[in-house]
């Protein structure tokens, strides 16, 4: 794929602005710290993305991936960095999963107008391309078009080390929630962009959707840290 001048400036831009975002406070910071933590501690397992848009936090997981795994690579302070747990840790390179109906927002009465049937489309061609572009290509990312609820054969056969939910809606997440379920693991990470959405309602959306999850399933979510405007990070316990 031949790159323009504009994609290469994007690519560089976003390679550089990676190694300082440990301590912003936003979503890319968010998946930043998350990495930093799945290399600190050495937890093998996949990224899952529910709610991918257009591809933004999907490419900056992958950049923050790429950032600590060459760092650990690099280092020069583990002599056992070739042999036993860190060896094979940095042997299993994730692959990043994106569910998305890329279609827009499903069916629903929860969000009114801001989170109404079809909004926040974007194509999976675009997505596709974008993630080309920051040098991210199949089989290292799979793009999963459809409902969650629909989809959830796809769930990849390995655990999760990073599990990132962005789809706002009660619905949308106890999907996401149910299919991703098995894979969880001890330290596998949550982060839940829209967690405090609707005024932090224990009724509605993100927050109702996994309420119910640690009741139905028994695993004990801590909290971790807050982040953006309405966003929490958790540590799963099983």
């Amino acid at each position: 794929m031949t790159l323009n001048i504009l994609d290469n400036l994007k690519i560089r831009y976003r390679r550089i602005r990676i190694a300082s975002s440990l301590h912003r406070n936003d979503t890319l910071g968010a998946l930043h710290r998350a990495w930093a933590y799945v290399y600190a501690t050495v937890l093998p397992g996949d990224y899952y993305e529910f709610g991918v848009y257009k591809g933004t936090s999907l490419i900056n997981s992958w950049l923050s991936q790429q950032y600590f795994h060459q760092r650990l690579e690099r280092s020069e302070q583990l002599p056992f960095k070739r042999t036993g747990t860190v060896a094979r840790f940095l042997a299993q390179a994730p692959t990043f999963y994106g569910f998305d109906t890329f279609n827009g927002m499903p069916d629903n009465s929860e969000g009114e107008d801001a989170l109404a049937p079809g909004s926040f489309r974007s194509a999976i061609a675009d997505v596709t391309r974008r993630c080309a572009v920051a040098g991210l290509h199949s089989p290292e990312v799979r793009l999963v078009p459809g409902l969650f609820s629909e989809t959830k054969n796809q769930i990849g056969p390995n655990q999760a080390a990073i599990v990132h939910i962005d789809c706002d809606l009660y619905g949308s997440t106890v999907d996401a929630l149910d299919a991703i379920a098995p894979r969880l693991t001890q330290g596998t990470v949550l982060l839940f962009d829209d967690y405090n959405l609707f005024r932090a309602n224990k009724n509605q959306g993100e927050r109702r959707a996994l309420t119910e999850f640690t009741q139905k399933t028994g695993l004990s979510i801590e909290p971790w840290f807050a982040y953006g405007p309405a966003a929490q990070a958790f540590l799963c316990h099983r």
